[in-house]
Order: C-alpha cells, then structure tokens, then sequence
C-alpha cells in the first residue's frame, strides 16, 4: 500500500470534482482499506512509513492528509494490538493519538519528516516538548501511563541528544518508538500478552537515572522489549536488520523519483531552447542573470519599504513622535 498514491488520487479527484478534502472521509475509506491487509502486510506498511513525499508543497493540503493517514496506521497498529485507540480531531495543543494499554491511558504524537530534511535528525523542540505531554495526559482520566512518539527511524540523532533526556525521565514517562518497532512489537504478538507493553513505561525500573545518548537510550529500550516479549537478541537483530535492507530500498527508490523529475525537466528544457532563436536566447539570458543576481537586492528593498516607511515621505517613526506627547 501506497501511501503517497492515495494521498495523491484524493487530489487528483478533488481537481475534478472542485470539492474541498474531507479528511475525515478519506482516513475511514482508508481504515477500510487496511482492514483487507493481513498482519503481515500491515507489517510491511510500518517499516516504511512517517515519510512525507519530498515533492509535496511545505505546509500544503497534501502534507497534511499524509500526516493523518500515518496517524491512522498508529491507531491501527494499536486495535491489532489488542488495545483500543483514536485520533484526536483537535489538533492545537493536543496529542495526535490517544492508546488504552489494559485500562492504562497514553497519549501519543505521530512525527512525520521528509527524507531531504535538511538535518539528520530533527530539532529537538520539533520532536519532543515534555511539557506538551504533561497537559496533555492531564486531560484524561483513570490510569495513565504516560507519552509516546513514533516517528520514522531515518530522523534520530547519532549521537547526543536532549531527546533521549527528555524521553528517560522517571517523572515523566515519553517512549520514543520508531515506526518499525511498532512493526516488530506487532510481528511477534502471538508469542507474548501485548497488554504486558504497559510495563514500558515503568520508568523507575526502566531508566532510575537520565541518559543522554543514542546508544544508552536503546540498549535500556531493547532490553526492556526482550523482557516484555519473551524474544531472543538473533530474532530481534535480525528483524531490525531486514527493516534496515527495506529502508533502504524505500529510500533509493524516493530519491530515484526526485531524480527522474529533475531529468524530465532538463529535457524539457532543452527541447524548449532549442526552438529559440539567438535574440530570444540572448533576452532569456539576460533576465535570468537579472534575476539571480539582483534577488538580493529586491529582498533588501522590499524589507526597508515594508519594515522602515511609511508611505513615501516618511519613515514608521512620524506618527509615533506625536503619539509619544498625547
């Protein structure tokens, strides 16, 4: 299953019909369509996921609807867990997603990053706000067991990182899961009781004291899950080692998509200049370099017009100095 293709078919039907995106319809149709796929396959779909097409607009329609139907495989994940889940409609200062573990509340944010982000790992505050969590789980009644991120793996620092800090406080439980450890709690879930997955969040036993880098946080981590699951280390390595291959095959294929872009481009380019006659070229010329080599300039202008004037005989500072002996 295709992600960005559904995503895409939905806009491309909404080119058609002239209606707005209703989300809510497309993430149902699109539960609908998960329910057809076997564990297995499901399992597939996970490893692979948290990826924003590259080629979407920033902040565009399609982005967005991306990031629901990944927030819509979590809550999926979590039903064939044997939990119960939803998402959460309000999106300002709320979590994404909230789980019942056994009675036992957590609530949940879905990140989602572009592989050409322009980092190795997010900045700390995109990817985990402790404080957030604390409000959050606040809102909820009954046991709760505290905050979990998930997010595609290729977005983590390699090293240090204030997350892992953030995320090993006894106070204040966050589990950081990638989406393909979720692929993997689900992949063995005959072998254990998945409601024993609370025991995640026993951070006092877990993590009695902060880490600050990678390697402590995972090694606490894996443990942890070895001793939930009832799995060996041969089976658990050699899970993550086929989740790396199927990485990264989805990511040579993403960058052959934005190659070939660039490729179509570039001949469409010179077939276009081809046909030009050398006046033409020489005006093209001519106001491509104008256009790369006075940008700066136009910028600068703009920022003193718009931050320093006010109309064109005054600066913004006019009107204050009567204001400043009312």
């Amino acid at each position: 299953m295709d992600l960005e293709k559904i995503v895409d078919l939905a806009f491309e039907a909404l080119s058609k019909s002239k209606d707005t995106i209703n989300t809510s319809e497309i993430t149902n149709l699109f539960f609908d369509m998960l329910k057809e796929k076997s564990d297995s396959e499901f399992v597939e779909i996970l490893i692979v996921s948290g990826y924003i097409p590259d080629l979407y607009p920033p902040d565009s329609s399609c982005e967005t609807l991306y990031t629901k139907l990944c927030e819509a495989l979590e809550v999926e994940w979590a039903n064939r867990m044997g939990f119960t889940a939803n998402t959460v409609t309000q999106k300002a200062s709320y979590e994404d997603v909230v789980i019942n573990i056994d009675g036992n509340i957590v609530v949940s944010d879905t990140k989602t990053f572009r592989l050409s982000r322009s980092q190795v790992a997010p900045n700390v505050k995109d990817f985990v706000k402790p404080e957030d969590y604390k409000k959050w789980i606040s809102r909820h009644k009954g046991k709760k067991l505290g905050g979990l991120i998930v997010y595609p793996q290729l977005h983590e620092w390699l090293r240090n990182s204030d997350a892992y800090t953030y995320c090993s406080d006894k106070n204040n439980p966050i589990v950081m899961l990638p989406f393909h450890y979720l692929a993997y709690l689900l992949s063995i879930k005959k072998n254990y009781n998945t409601n024993d997955l609370k025991h995640l969040w026993d951070y006092k036993n877990i993590f009695p004291i902060k880490v600050s880098t990678r390697l402590e946080y995972w090694k606490i981590i894996n443990q942890a899950i070895l001793a939930i699951t009832n799995d060996n280390v041969e089976n658990f390595r050699s899970f993550l080692v086929s989740c790396e291959s199927k990485l990264f095959s989805f990511v040579t294929d993403k960058k052959k998509v934005i190659d070939n872009h660039k490729t179509k481009i570039i001949n469409k380019i010179h077939k276009e200049v081809d046909l030009y006659s050398k006046e033409e070229l020489r005006d093209c010329l001519v106001n491509y370099r104008i256009r790369n080599e006075t940008h700066l300039f136009d910028v600068l202008s703009s920022r003193i017009v718009d931050f320093r004037l006010t109309g064109d005989e005054a600066t913004n500072y006019l009107n204050f100095i009567d204001e400043g002996f009312e």
